[in-house]
């Protein structure tokens, strides 16, 4: 009878935490779907762990076409948190005795010349590799967006057609410069110490060993020959479908799991780097991802920013060590809260130009229940000497680097006792003291920004992921003003040059104003060309492309043939002239900058 009525017990208590623990996921389920209503998402699956405890989930779509729902079985792309997965596999390379971190790049690749002015006492490392510190660019625009890539090219086709990709801008290990191209150089390092694809070097040296069996470096795509039928869709805004193609970068994001592998990956990063019995990754390497490089801005005293595949990110009142990712159809989060034995990673299949996916990161924190740190303190700190115009000291990509000049120059000025940073296409960063030139971001729970000074005593303020030094405003005006004078003579000859050429046709070779019209019709050639073709193609050599390097180098010559007409009748307006000389001026500063012809293929 006893034993009975224990079983009824037993059966009432296990039904009761049952029903909680269904009621928990089901309320996470009910705020996911919320989100994905109102940020227009498809879909999202995630992975969470809570010590001992782990939860898998996923939500929405896979196939908004098909209405297929999403499960914890489908394969998704994860974008750049490739690059924790790429860094553990160098890790776990250089633990087996294969690499080490403090290598020479020039070393193992002689065949890829770095143009490093440091090169005799600061050379390129692994390790800066590994870091985003070895002082080299990000990307180019062509790397991205293009259909020419292949499932083998080279890995070092990305700096054919450019070698200033090769020069370092500034000192190796001094600055923290997230760089896609670097993690390229470090896949041919992999090749090169392996004499494997990097590919199938990771899957040896790491995916294999953790059991990682639904993961895979190699591409994958939705449809093709490559096709994986438990891959689901990426989507762009609007649900429209879209398949993954091939990268150059594919070592800086090209990876396919499952929310169960990545459960496995993430109870390895929270371990001591033994799997099985056996160590995959040295314990001390290990707890090195996530701390910040011991770049200037470390030195000076910001512990903000990160190494090795992880970084310090602050956000929703937690301080965790992270990795964003974010590929054609998709963008989502990996964190991990190690002293706490935590961690989420949360990936939506929808890539949206307006959707706030932060909401998608603060509720997998709340669900985890991740504690705050400690408050921190304002301290007064005089800034005055900062006061002025800021340029980034490495531009990410280089034949942008003149919008970058105009857009991306930052004003750091005093608001009572704060300070606020901000540029032109930025909202403005309300900065508070916390003494010795320290300074924390609203709704930061640590250091964000640091003041300081570089070699030569000019300052600089850094945020541990990007540091920007002091310029002179006058330059950047210039650029602004030849920019606004531009875009002035532009509209004038749209408007009013676009009235003389259909009320004056018969006498179009006369009339000055009605011939440099006549470049909004070359542009006006590209436009059904770019309408009728995905914007994967736009890195491509095609028509819609070649037309508009035409249009590009027409519409200055034909100004500068109506500024010739202009002048041989004495009796044209002045205004007239003085916007042909503007609209000119600006496509020569354009040209200078290497935006003129404008090679979508080659920028």
């Amino acid at each position: 009878m006893m034993n009975r009525w224990l079983l009824i017990l037993l059966t009432l208590i296990y039904l009761l935490f049952a029903k909680n623990s269904y009621a928990q996921t089901a309320t996470l389920e009910t705020k996911v779907n919320q989100v994905l209503t109102q940020e227009g998402l498809v879909g999202v699956s995630w992975a969470l762990v809570d010590g001992d405890k782990s939860t898998l989930g996923a939500s929405g779509l896979s196939n908004q076409r098909e209405q297929t729902k999403l499960t914890t079985q489908h394969k998704t792309h994860v974008g750049s948190i490739t690059k924790t997965v790429m860094a553990t596999g160098v890790l776990a390379l250089v633990s087996a005795g294969k690499l080490q971190l403090e290598s020479k790049v020039s070393d193992i690749l002689p065949m890829l010349e770095l143009v490093n002015p440091w090169r005799e006492t600061d050379p390129v490392t692994v390790a800066h590799l590994l870091d985003h510190t070895a002082g080299i660019q990000d990307a180019r625009f062509w790397h991205l967006v293009n259909t020419q890539a292949q499932v083998d090219s080279p890995l070092a086709t990305v700096f054919l057609k450019d070698t200033d990709l090769l020069e370092v801008k500034v000192r190796p290990g001094s600055q923290f410069a997230y760089s896609n191209l670097g993690y390229n150089l470090l896949a041919m390092v992999i090749e090169a110490v392996t004499a494997q694809r990097y590919e199938d070097a990771l899957q040896h040296y790491l995916l294999k060993p953790l059991k990682m069996s639904d993961s895979t470096m190699a591409f994958t795509s939705q449809a093709g020959p490559f096709k994986d039928e438990r891959l689901t869709y990426g989507h762009l805004d609007h649900g429209q479908l879209f398949a993954a193609v091939p990268s150059y970068l594919r070592a800086a994001g090209q990876f396919t799991t499952t929310v169960a592998d990545m459960e496995k990956f993430i109870r390895f990063l929270l371990g001591n780097g033994v799997q099985d019995g056996k160590v995959v990754v040295d314990a001390e390497l290990l707890a090195q991802m996530g701390q910040p490089a011991e770049v200037a801005a470390y030195q000076a005293g910001l512990h903000m920013g990160g190494s090795k595949g992880l970084w310090r990110r602050d956000r929703n009142q937690t301080l965790g060590l992270c990795h964003g990712g974010n590929t054609a159809g998709f963008k989502g989060m990996l964190c991990l809260y190690p002293e706490q034995d935590k961690a989420f990673f949360v990936m939506a299949n929808t890539d949206s130009e307006t959707a706030n996916y932060e909401l998608l990161n603060k509720l997998m924190v709340e669900e985890l229940q991740v504690a705050s740190p400690e408050p921190i303190t304002v301290q007064a700190y005089d800034a005055s000497d900062w006061y002025g115009w800021y340029a980034p000291t490495i531009y990410r990509y280089g034949k942008f680097t003149y919008l970058d000049k105009i857009f991306s120059t930052y004003v750091l000025k005093p608001r009572g006792e704060q300070l606020v940073f901000g540029s032109a296409q930025s909202a403005d960063y309300v900065l508070s003291s916390l003494g010795n030139g320290l300074y924390a971001q609203q709704q930061r729970v640590s250091p964000s920004h640091i003041l300081m000074r570089s070699a030569d005593g000019t300052p600089m303020i850094s945020n541990g992921f990007n540091t920007y030094k002091m310029v002179d405003k006058l330059g950047v005006i210039g650029l602004g003003l030849s920019l606004a004078l531009g875009l002035s003579g532009a509209l004038y000859i749209l408007l009013y040059g676009g009235y003389v050429f259909v009320a004056r046709f018969s006498k179009l070779t006369k009339e000055p104003l009605a011939i440099a019209f006549t470049m909004y019709l070359a542009y006006l050639l590209c436009v059904p060309f770019f309408i009728n073709q995905s914007f994967i193609h736009i890195g491509d050599i095609n028509a819609a492309s070649v037309l508009l390097a035409f249009a590009s180098v027409f519409a200055p010559v034909v100004c500068v043939i109506a500024c010739v007409v202009h002048i041989r009748q004495k009796q044209a307006s002045t205004l007239s002239l003085l916007a042909l000389v503007a609209f000119v001026q600006w496509m020569v500063v354009m040209g200078f900058w290497g935006l003129i012809p404008l090679t979508l293929w080659n920028v």
